[in-house]
């Protein structure tokens, strides 16, 4: 007998006994004994070989049953065959893949050390920086208070207005190299919560101080409604450095004589501090956005000033530290309302 693969024009042998190799094209099939059988070999419905087998005696019908059932069993052998052959060569690209694939893991997680060390030693420079720029920073915004006070003598107006501009500089620098170190801090998990209760009326009071001379500069209306006596379980300095960013950002995107307020409101368990401004608002789709680390609004509404972009990320995260949360609600030229809320109580202390 013989099988053969159907082709388009051609039907190429599989397997022969006692047949050569020209007696098995397509126009001699017929003619090879005077009686033959042959049998399509399916698989799902579908031909995909003929088996063929000839002899000069006709064939019985027993005979005829048998060669049928043959030709079942053949089509599945030779299916399993050619399966096992091609599962063979699949698990040989697996594996294939799978040593490539080890491979590029290996040089990623070679790189991922470099790039986790590289970050290590950044993180390091700038805290030590940063902590290298806050001393003289600090002297030079202490000097320029005294100055504006009059410590030394009158100051005529041209000197006032230059001092003011030292101090001016000097909060926003201030400002800038504290959002470097924090981040730097918070990224490297390095962050150490300080609890205390103390009066949040006071702690707002100090910030004010601080950024007097920006809002001041624009001739800013900055309303603190917070009750004095209204006390806080939390980390003073984080709570001053959210308080810090939130007004300065406030101060950055409230037109001259605008408003500020900054109020708070007790729950059962939350007490929620606000600041509110009447400036230029935010687009709802830029809600989470400006959460993003570098992330900002466009620099054209921010009439030159100065920002890394890192300061509501890190309020989040100061606030995420205190197992708090903080709301954004704002619109488009309906101004904006931070609402950060801090937890009554504190279920336990954290580095």
């Amino acid at each position: 007998g013989c099988v053969f693969y159907i082709n388009e024009n051609l039907l190429k042998p599989v397997y022969t006994h006692n047949f050569s190799a020209e007696d098995t094209e397509k126009d001699n099939i017929k003619g090879l004994f005077k009686y033959s059988l042959k049998e399509p070999l399916l698989v799902n419905g579908c031909a995909f070989a003929l088996l063929v087998i000839s002899d000069e005696q006709k064939y019985t019908k027993n005979e005829q049953k048998i060669f049928k059932t043959c030709a079942l069993l053949a089509a599945n052998i030779i299916k399993e065959i050619e399966l096992t052959d091609i599962m063979k060569m699949q698990v040989k690209a697996l594996q294939d893949g799978i040593v490539e694939i080890n491979g590029f893991n290996k040089v990623i997680q070679e790189q991922n050390k470099k790039i986790l060390e590289a970050d290590k030693i950044k993180n390091k420079f700038l805290s030590n920086v940063s902590h290298e720029l806050r001393s003289p920073l600090n002297s030079i915004i202490g000097f320029s208070d005294m100055l504006m006070a009059e410590a030394f003598g009158k100051l005529n107006d041209k000197q006032k207005e230059y001092v003011n501009d030292i101090q001016i500089a000097g909060i926003h620098l201030l400002g800038m190299v504290n959002e470097i170190l924090d981040i730097s801090k918070i990224e490297a998990h390095a962050v150490r919560m300080n609890y205390s209760s103390f009066d949040v009326y006071l702690c707002l009071k100090e910030v004010l101080n601080i950024l007097k001379p920006l809002y001041m500069k624009k001739q800013l209306i900055v309303a603190n409604k917070v009750s004095e006596g209204t006390f806080v379980t939390a980390d003073y300095q984080k709570l001053q450095q959210i308080f810090f960013n939130l007004i300065s950002n406030a101060i950055k995107f409230t037109p001259d004589s605008g408003k500020i307020e900054i109020f708070t409101k007790s729950s059962s368990k939350y007490l929620s501090i606000a600041v509110k401004d009447n400036g230029i608002g935010i687009a709802l789709k830029n809600h989470r956005k400006i959460f993003k680390k570098f992330e900002q609004i466009s620099p054209s509404t921010k009439e030159g000033m100065n920002s890394t972009g890192l300061g509501l990320t890190i309020t989040k995260e100061l606030v995420k530290l205190h197992n708090g949360k903080i709301i954004l609600q704002s619109r488009i030229n309906e101004g904006s309302s931070f609402i950060v809320k801090l937890p009554l109580k504190i279920n336990c202390c954290h580095d």
